[in-house]
């Protein structure tokens, strides 16, 4: 037998495996196109508006006018209003805070801010800033420093040439002649404009949505609970592929004749693979908070919630898997597509915020967008066990359904 014959055998074999094919070819395409689409405004793709909130606080003529100028800005959506009991109110500073979660950064024009423009000093331009993004809010602290220079540099002209109106017409006054000597009142114009130019009078301020205590969020804080996630995904599929290999090799036929229900032995393979996947993910967090320094946020017992719940539904989705493969290398092949899908879409490779907002929203089907959402939520905005609750819910209820369609479709033969 040459080669050639042996190669040809070996084909025929890939090409009778369906699903190991579907794998070899789909994985990638699938991975291709959920990146491309998620990262698409980074390459010069069609990019969507920023919707951003605007609180105006002052009801003078300089917040007016710089709210009109930022509508000009293509990249921008200003939100101005938010429903309330049905009907339309101004944004308010609370209402913008709690939007920045999702919008990722917000502006608020304070009281006062155009009487301190008028007088030439003292105003300021907060921008509240979503710790998790390092985008977004970069971009619209440059686009309203930009507006607010050129209204800083009008100030200070307008201040200036008062000024020098004023030295003019005394000087004018005192010397009843035209021969004028301007080098005095070029030095007090200099000696005028100084200040300005040390200390713009329009300040953009920023804050940090961020509660926790201690410094700002460290990349850890994002890609250890992304990365962990992950991977106790990659460990319970495993545990799905070892399970129909004990079919195939008669070991579950064995255990069915021993006084045992269908139904405790898959109870039993489900909990040594929740078990697993906690302890996975206790030591992932362990050596983040050790050796990188990660904050584990203020809530212990949220935390470990949001550990407890991802292992649970990543150990649901296993048994699923199991359920419905026939051999294990099927399992194999479609779990680590199903596990690198949900890692690009659901926010374990990169943060959610930087991809389109349908995709965001598209992405919460995934049992990955809620894990990765808790644990920020947790670590980055330094919430509670209250704030939890939802994702940890949604995860609970995504494993226990999981499992129940598991338990009824799986078969020992």
């Amino acid at each position: 037998m040459s080669m050639w014959h042996i190669a040809r055998k070996d084909l025929q074999i890939l090409f009778r495996d369906i699903w190991g094919l579907a794998y070899l070819f789909l994985a990638p395409i699938i991975i291709i196109a959920i990146a491309s689409v998620a990262l698409s405004g980074l390459y010069g793709g069609p990019t969507e508006k920023f919707k951003i909130p605007v609180v105006v606080e002052d009801s003078g003529q300089a917040a007016k006018d710089m709210v009109e100028a930022l509508n000009k800005v293509e990249a921008l959506d200003l939100i101005l209003t938010y429903k309330k009991d049905g009907k339309e109110q101004p944004m308010t500073r609370s209402e913008a805070e709690e939007l920045v979660k999702d919008k990722k950064a917000a502006i608020v024009i304070p009281k006062g801010f155009s009487k301190a423009v008028d007088e030439g000093k003292g105003a300021s331009v907060e921008v509240i800033q979503n710790p998790a993004d390092q985008v977004i809010p970069g971009v619209i602290k440059n686009v309203v420093s930009e507006y607010t220079s050129r209204l800083s540099t009008a100030i200070v002209a307008n201040q200036v040439g008062a000024q020098s109106i004023q030295n003019f017409a005394s000087v004018v006054g005192q010397k009843h002649n035209l021969k004028l000597d301007p080098t005095s009142e070029i030095s007090k114009v200099q000696d005028y404009v100084k200040p300005y130019t040390e200390k713009p009078p329009i300040e953009v301020k920023t804050k940090s949505l961020e509660k926790s205590k201690g410094s700002t969020a460290t990349p850890f804080d994002y890609n250890v609970p992304g990365y962990a996630v992950m991977f106790v995904l990659f460990g319970a599929s495993s545990a799905a592929s070892a399970l129909l290999e004990e079919r195939e090799n008669g070991t579950l036929r064995k255990l069915k004749t021993l006084p045992i229900s269908s139904q405790s032995i898959l109870l039993g393979k489900m909990l040594s693979s929740f078990m697993t996947a906690t302890f996975q993910c206790l030591v992932l967090f362990t050596v983040g908070y050790l050796v990188f320094d990660m904050n584990l946020g203020n809530s212990i017992l949220g935390l470990l919630l949001m550990m407890i719940s991802t292992a649970f539904a990543a150990t649901g989705l296993a048994m699923l898997l199991a359920a419905f493969c026939k051999t294990r290398s099927q399992a194999s092949g479609i779990s680590l597509l199903v596990v690198l899908s949900m890692s690009a879409l659901g926010g374990s490779w990169w943060p959610l915020s930087i991809v389109p907002e349908w995709l965001q929203k598209f992405a919460h089907v995934t049992l990955t967008a809620w894990s990765t959402g808790g644990f920020s939520d947790l670590l980055v905005y330094g919430g509670g066990l209250v704030d939890i609750l939802l994702p940890a819910g949604v995860l609970l209820g995504m494993g226990l359904l999981f499992l129940t369609i598991a338990i009824q479709r799986f078969r020992f033969e």
